[in-house]
């Protein structure tokens, strides 16, 4: 049985598969809008899921809302992006799955969400028109931050003592304090673990409410979240001071918020390490701070390894 991990991200969908392979595209699926045809000259990126057009990804940007939903098990498009990520890694037929909650969503939801994607599957036909049945044989739902955290503070060139980990998300941060003991075990502290709804998706509300304000127009976050300049009444806008200045605002935000919820313990910690797609956003403002490499993929990557590994038979 194929085995793959997702991190379904209320801002990026990120897979690994057994292999190797990944797929990474924006959290965003929406039904096929209405087209005019234009022959070749004008087509949607369409995706088929059971028959059903959406678009999905970068596709989806000019239609689609975030998946701001709190119940990730009722809602149908979490469960339709997880199923197309695993589709466009290549699954095919029985999937072992592997996936996660934020931190304070995990009690509550991982038994309802284990089940919502147990024995969830379709078809799925990529804009490629490459069709893929598969469905999920078996689920394993992980709190995130955690698998990751005893990944990064097992390595041995990390000393014995208290590690704050932090997952600076799109739409959360998830932070917990891990303690490495003498002997080279992981201890968790269950009282100063979380997740405040403060994510990277601010910078981006920041920045659409300050272009509105000044220009007295509407703006989306999708139209504005990957751009670099933007057109006004025919003149070109650099986004890049104001972005600028709106992730310094929001990384502010993020100081507060864990000194406010750790306060001392910030003082006597041995290391504090970032994880997540806005991991590299923070740094500077900690003293003691380490971005893991390949930050963005640290959850999905300990999902794929919380798997078990095929027997050898000898």
């Amino acid at each position: 049985m194929e085995k793959i991990a997702i991190d379904a991200g209320h801002g990026y969908m990120k897979g690994l598969n057994a292999n190797g392979g990944r797929a990474l595209f924006p959290s965003l699926i929406a039904p096929a809008p209405a087209v005019t045809d234009l022959g070749t000259f004008g087509q949607l990126a369409i995706t088929m899921i059971d028959g059903t057009p959406y678009v999905v990804g970068e596709a989806a940007r000019p239609y689609a809302l975030p998946r701001w939903s709190r119940d990730k098990a009722a809602d149908d498009d979490t469960l339709r992006l997880i199923l197309v990520a695993a589709a466009a890694l290549g699954g095919v037929g029985p999937i072992q799955l592997a996936t996660g909650l934020p931190l304070t969503w995990f009690g509550p939801q991982r038994k309802d969400f284990k089940e919502a994607l147990q024995g969830y599957g379709g078809t799925v036909v990529t804009p490629q028109g490459i069709h893929t049945q598969l469905w999920f044989e078996s689920v394993k739902v992980l709190p995130q931050g955690v698998a990751a955290a005893s990944a990064i503070i097992a390595d041995p060139s990390r000393v014995a003592g208290d590690y704050v980990v932090v997952d600076v998300g799109y739409r959360t941060i998830d932070f917990l304090v891990v303690t490495k003991t003498p002997q080279g075990t992981i201890q968790f502290d269950p009282t100063k673990a979380g997740s405040p709804e403060l994510g990277m998706h601010a910078v981006t509300v920041a920045l659409v409410n300050a272009l509105t304000h000044d220009y007295h127009i509407p703006f989306q976050t999708a139209e504005i979240e990957e751009a670099q300049t933007i057109h006004v009444r025919g003149q070109v806008v650099d986004l890049a001071p104001r972005r600028q200045q709106a992730t310094a605002h929001v990384s502010q935000q993020i100081r507060e918020a864990l000194i406010e919820q750790l306060d001392h313990k910030m003082d006597k910690i041995a290391g504090l390490v970032l994880v997540g797609g806005g991991a590299t956003t923070i740094p500077t403002l900690f003293p003691h701070a380490m971005v893991m490499e390949d930050a963005q993929w640290a959850n999905v990557t300990a999902y794929l390894n919380s798997l078990p590994k095929p027997t050898v038979s000898v």
